[in-house]
């Protein structure tokens, strides 16, 4: 996937924003919005689709990433997300996580942030994706 220059630097800015906040010790950018689905016992699996859910965004339009062990995976929404929506359904990719052979990690998180403004994001708590 090749992502223009806006993007890289929005996924440069919330990575610098988890990994200052993780060294703080708290989570200060985060919003008071939650989101609701994936919880940290659900196991979804590759190849079937599943409803992200989230709750107390205002309005405008997010984005919806996915975090593979703290790194990076992708948007998988393109930014269109109205945040009022409460809902977006993915239909998580076979090989999303599987295909990452050795150095694979299922422990994965949704973030949603504000489209212009990134610095205001929600992440979820760790869920599981295997085969």
């Amino acid at each position: 996937m090749k992502l223009n220059k806006c993007t890289n630097l929005v996924i440069i800015s919330i990575l610098l924003a988890i990994q200052t906040s993780y060294a703080k010790g708290q989570n200060t950018k985060q919003l008071s919005p939650k989101i609701t689905s994936p919880t940290s016992s659900d196991v979804w699996h590759e190849g079937k689709a599943y409803t992200i859910r989230w709750k107390g965004f205002k309005e405008g339009i997010v984005c919806i990433a996915v975090l593979i062990g703290g790194h990076y995976a992708g948007i998988i929404n393109s930014c269109d997300n109205c945040a009022l929506e409460n809902k977006f359904r993915w239909k998580i990719p076979k090989g999303f996580v599987t295909d990452f052979g050795e150095n694979k990690d299922n422990k994965v998180r949704i973030v949603i942030y504000y489209k212009d403004n990134e610095s205001k994001y929600k992440l979820s708590n760790f869920f599981t994706i295997s085969q």
